[in-house]
């Protein structure tokens, strides 16, 4: 987990004060935002596909798509 906490901070100190405090704001809304019962077992279930090998590339399926 380090590794993201790294590139958050590289991240962080790039940005301008304007972006900083939007920044603050949806941060404090992620740490109060508590997930659905829904919202957890369809997370559970797409982590499940992907174990299963059940996903598309995203650069393919625009190809396919002609996107």
């Amino acid at each position: 987990m380090s590794a993201i906490y790294d590139e958050l901070e590289r991240i962080i100190h790039r940005l301008p004060p304007a972006s900083l405090k939007l920044l603050l704001k949806y941060a404090k809304e992620l740490e109060n935002e508590e997930l659905t019962p829904d919202e957890i077992a369809d997370i559970e279930a797409g982590k499940a596909e992907i174990a299963r090998g059940e996903w598309v590339d995203w650069d393919d399926l625009k190809r396919e798509l002609n996107l």
